[in-house]
């Protein structure tokens, strides 16, 4: 594996954090309604370890981290695409840009993300990445 897709593959597991926190904070509302927990646990990352008050943060952390990108196309990209859910094609649609371009805009909007988390120190490259 390269250092751009893994710079790329770290950026997109990061951004598709925001959806599975606010999954997690239905669930939660759900349970609360039904005044009696699942039955069966989560098993798996840190974001279903947490709690609340992580996921909340974890919105917000993730919300923050597109609003600081530089380049406004990436920034709209990954907007529209993470935090509200649209594809990558009603987004290109949006922006009046071609499909092809809007997919070429979220791979360089990925790496990007992916390079602030490692300048960050949020992630670490392994070793087997060249």
């Amino acid at each position: 594996m390269d250092q751009e897709t893994f710079l790329s593959e770290a950026g997109r597991e990061y951004l598709c954090g925001y959806q599975l926190c606010l999954d997690m904070l239905n669930v939660r509302r759900y349970e609360r309604r039904r005044k009696k927990p699942f039955g069966e646990e989560f098993c798996g990352e840190e974001i279903l370890e947490g709690n609340e008050a992580f996921w909340r943060a974890r919105l917000f952390e993730i919300e923050h981290l597109i609003a600081s990108l530089r380049n406004g196309r990436e920034k709209l990209i990954l907007y529209y695409h993470y935090i509200r859910g649209e594809s990558i094609e009603r987004t290109s649609d949006l922006l009046g840009i071609s499909r092809r371009t809007g997919y070429r805009i979220h791979k360089r909007g990925l790496l990007t993300v992916g390079a602030v988390l490692l300048r960050e120190n949020r992630i670490a490259l392994p070793d087997n990445v060249e």
